[in-house]
C-alpha cells in the first residue's frame, strides 16, 4: 500500500496526479522528475517502481534521491553536448561554404551575361573574345574551388555524422550499465526484460534477486574502496558462471539480477545455484589482501514469470525467496514461495 506521499487521486487524469505527487514532495517540476513520475503513476511497473514510491513514502530530500538514482546516472550530459557543438559548428562551415559557392556561381552568371550583352552588340572581336575567356576561366576557377570545398567538407560532414552516431549508441549503452561492475544497471534491466518478455522463445522465463550475505558489515568495517571491490569480484563470479543466454544486472547497493531466458523454476534454481557456489568460492585476496580467511556469501530468491505479470510482480516474488534464503540461513537459494 502506497504511503501519503506516493499515494495519488484516481480521480485525476495523469498529469494532474503527477503535479499534485510533485507539489507534496516537494521535488521541482523539472522534466525528468515529471517524465519519471508519469511512469509511476501511469502503472509502469518496472524495476524502478517499487524504489521510487518507497522515496516518496520516506518523505524528505525525495528529490534529491530520485536524481541521484533515476536521473543522474542516465544523463551523459558532457559527451551530449560536446557532440552537440561539433555538429552545430561543422553545420556552421557548411552553411558559409555553401554561401561562397553561391556568391562564385552569381559572379559567373554575371561574367557570362555581360559577355554575351557585348558580344552580341558589338560583333565577334577578337580582343573581346579573348577578354570574355579570360574573365570565365577566372570565374569557372573560383566555382571550382568553392565547390571543391564544399564537397570535401561535406564526406567530411559525413564521416563526422557515422561518427557521431557511433557515440550516441555508445552512451545510450553506456546508460544502461553500472558503472562500477559494468553490468546492466536498472534501466539496462528493464530493457532486456521488455525485449525478453516479448521473444517466444525466451519462455519459460525466470529471474533471480542475489543479495550478499552481510555486505553492510563488510562495507562499514572495511571501508567503501573494499566494499566496492566485493561488489567487482561478486559479478565477475556471476558472469563466469552464468550462462550465455542470461543477463546480469547490479539494481542498486549489492543486489543483484539475473534473468534466465528459456529457464523453468527447476532449472533457474540450479543455474542459480550455481552462481551461489561460484561467489562463495571466489578469492577475496585481491580486495581484503592476502591473510583474509573465508570468502563472501549470497543468498538467492528465484521466480518464474507468469502470463501477463508485471516485471515488479516477478521480481517480488522472487524477494519473497530471497528473504526465506536469508532468515533460513543465508548462502542458499529459495525458489518456491511461502
Amino acid at each position: 500500500m502506497a504511503g501519503p506521499l506516493a499515494a495519488f487521486d484516481l480521480g485525476l487524469n495523469q498529469g494532474s496526479a503527477v503535479l499534485s505527487l510533485l507539489e507534496r514532495a516537494k521535488i521541482p517540476p523539472q522534466p525528468p522528475f515529471y517524465r519519471l513520475l508519469f511512469d509511476y503513476v501511469a502503472g509502469v511497473q518496472g524495476l524502478f517502481a517499487t524504489r521510487v514510491r518507497d522515496i516518496l513514502d520516506e518523505g524528505g530530500q525525495a528529490g534529491e534521491k530520485l536524481y541521484k538514482e533515476f536521473v543522474a546516472p542516465y544523463q551523459p550530459k558532457e559527451a551530449i553536448e560536446v557532440t552537440i557543438d561539433r555538429m552545430v559548428g561543422r553545420l556552421k562551415t557548411l552553411e558559409s561554404l555553401v554561401m561562397e559557392s553561391s556568391a562564385a556561381a552569381r559572379q559567373q552568371s554575371a561574367t557570362l551575361g555581360a559577355a554575351t550583352e557585348r558580344l552580341t552588340t558589338a560583333g565577334v572581336n577578337p580582343a573581346l573574345l579573348k577578354d570574355f575567356v579570360t574573365r570565365l576561366q577566372a570565374t569557372n576557377l573560383r566555382l571550382f574551388q568553392a565547390n571543391s570545398k564544399l564537397l570535401s567538407e561535406l564526406d567530411a560532414a559525413h564521416a563526422e555524422l557515422d561518427a557521431t552516431r557511433d557515440e550516441m549508441a555508445a552512451q545510450r549503452e553506456s546508460a544502461k550499465r553500472d558503472p562500477l561492475t559494468g553490468l546492466a544497471n536498472r534501466a539496462g534491466l528493464d530493457f532486456a526484460f521488455v525485449r525478453l518478455l516479448q521473444l517466444p522463445e525466451s519462455r519459460p522465463l525466470s529471474c533471480a534477486v542475489i543479495d550478499i550475505d552481510h555486505f553492510k558489515t563488510l562495507n562499514d568495517g572495511y571501508g567503501h574502496q573494499v566494499g566496492d571491490e566485493v561488489l567487482r569480484v561478486v559479478s565477475r563470479s556471476l558472469l563466469a558462471a552464468a550462462r550465455s543466454s542470461d543477463v546480469i544486472g547490479r539494481a542498486g547497493g549489492d543486489e543483484f539480477v539475473v534473468i534466465l531466458p528459456g529457464a523453468g523454476l527447476a532449472a533457474a534454481a540450479d543455474v542459480a545455484d550455481g552462481l551461489r557456489a561460484a561467489i562463495a568460492n571466489a578469492s577475496l585476496k585481491g580486495a581484503l589482501g592476502p591473510d583474509v580467511l573465508g570468502g563472501v556469501t549470497a543468498s538467492i530468491g528465484v521466480a518464474e514469470y507468469r502470463e501477463n505479470e508485471s516485471v515488479s510482480s516477478l521480481i517480488e516474488r522472487a524477494d519473497r525467496c530471497l528473504y526465506r534464503a536469508k532468515s533460513d540461513g543465508r548462502n542458499r537459494v529459495e525458489s518456491v514461495e511461502a
